[in-house]
């Protein structure tokens, strides 16, 4: 990058780290830290989820899938925030109305400290790998397109995440999703799609890939075990703890139905962008050039020099606004669901700081294991796959009143994760995904205890 394209950077750093600073001074208490006070309307919160659930691996990830697959690899993007629509047509309103602050809440408002605290460390579980996972996808945005050193460019693009997040909380995450998203759509879902159309054009990008055997088919070259993988994203949107999370900000019920819906609405037209895009680099790319990087070397291709600082910031963006929202969620719910378990007398503001303090705890924690020991960070992927076998029966439950004996929805929560993560170590035997196999064996006890409950419980 050149000295204009790295003041581009500087400048948007800089930028975000001044939003975490004035909204500090708004911060007084842990509800405001946490869900904002509840004050965010519908616009805000559609920008905020769909800038949250836009991360590196879609963004990076469809175009590749396109290039791979044909417009059938464009299931990799919508199988999750098909499960964030379902999340706000059924069960959004009904968790606003319960007044919820973290997704434990919804799982043990009428349970034990036992089921909280399991409930709280698979959640913190799979959005600390989610946070730690944002470190590679940085240090890979400098590799690509600057001559920086990657690790240093990766230190301080987190460290802004984290000062801003610790600092502002939720409402600088919101403020930061703002502005965050508003670069990555100018850049990557306008700009870059226009350069197509008024360069190669629509015609031409169809013209060099129309006799690729079953391009166009919608379900066509991707493998069906491939699929059904990518298939098992649904249920972890429907209970994403980032989508509960402005779901528990909204100012009304309504609100956070109307956000949920309409911030699935932004993410499938972004992803008719980036299916475009992949056809685009499908068409103009070499036959030879890596599909993992589809995205990066479209863009390189597409954009002149002087917008390449402006690339890199949208990318930083994408993946900075991830790393923020899973920092927050990851601590709050470590400090409300297990910490405060033990500090019942703390002042709120003792545990607004206990949340600022192991955030940035965390986050430094996260950056330093990223870096320093890829072998933990493949440990704490196993997040990504213990969540929906752990919780997903457990949050459906909650939800829809289906009160199950306390044994039965610990055991549910510990079968789920546990079985997932023992599995996933052992390297999937048989190749049948451990999160499905996890998901069957949390049904035997979730099962067990509602054939267990009282007869008039049942039928209730």
């Amino acid at each position: 990058m050149g000295s204009f394209d790295i003041a581009i950077v500087v400048l948007y750093l800089a930028v975000v780290t001044a939003i975490g600073l004035f909204y500090a001074r708004t911060i007084k208490t842990e509800e405001d830290y946490i869900v904002a006070g509840r004050r965010m309307g519908p616009l805000w919160l559609t920008i905020s989820a769909f800038a949250s659930w836009t991360g590196l691996a879609g963004l990076f990830g469809t175009p590749e899938m396109v290039v791979r697959y044909g417009i059938s690899g464009t299931w990799w993007w919508f199988t999750f925030p098909i499960g964030l629509l379902l999340m706000g047509i059924f069960i959004a309103k009904i968790v606003r109305q319960r007044m919820h602050v973290t997704t434990p809440d919804i799982v043990a408002s009428d349970y034990p400290n036992s089921v909280r605290v399991a409930a709280s460390l698979v959640t913190s579980w799979n959005y600390l790998a989610w946070a730690a996972a944002q470190v590679f996808g940085i240090s890979m945005i400098f590799t690509l397109f600057s001559g920086m050193d990657p690790t240093t460019g990766a230190i301080v693009a987190y460290l802004v995440v984290i000062v801003y997040t610790m600092l502002g909380g939720f409402l600088a995450v919101v403020a930061t999703d703002v502005l965050q998203a508003i670069i990555f759509l100018i850049v990557i879902g306008v700009v870059a799609p226009l350069i197509v159309v008024f360069g190669p054009g629509v015609s031409g990008v169809y013209e060099a890939t129309r006799n690729i055997p079953d391009f166009y088919n919608l379900f066509g070259n991707v493998p069906p075990a491939t699929l059904f993988v990518w298939f098992l994203l649904l249920p972890a949107g429907f209970i994403d703890t980032i989508g509960f999370q402005r779901v528990f900000a909204a100012n009304s019920p309504e609100t956070a139905r109307r956000g949920l819906i309409n911030g699935f609405v932004l993410m499938a037209i972004f992803g008719v962008i980036l299916t475009f895009l992949g056809i685009a680099a499908k068409a103009l790319l070499p036959a030879d050039a890596n599909p993992v990087n589809a995205m990066p070397d479209l863009m390189r291709q597409l954009l002149p020099s002087g917008l390449i600082g402006l690339l890199v910031a949208a990318f930083l963006a994408v993946a900075m606004s991830t790393a923020s929202t899973t920092l927050l969620v990851t601590a709050t719910t470590l400090q409300r669901d297990v910490i405060s378990r033990f500090r019942p007398d703390a002042s709120d503001g003792e545990r607004l700081w206990t949340s600022r303090i192991l955030l940035l705890l965390l986050g430094l924690i996260a950056l330093a294991v990223a870096l320093t020991v890829p072998s933990v960070v493949t440990i704490l992927m196993l997040g990504f796959s213990v969540y929906v076998p752990g919780l997903l029966l457990p949050v459906l439950s909650a939800t829809f009143n289906w009160r199950i004996p306390v044994w039965s929805m610990l055991t549910t929560i510990i079968v789920g994760a546990g079985s997932t993560a023992v599995l996933v170590l052992a390297g999937e035997p048989g190749g049948v995904p451990a999160s499905l196999v996890g998901f069957i064996l949390s049904a035997i006890p979730f099962v067990a205890g509602l054939a267990a409950r009282p007869k008039k419980q049942r039928t209730a």
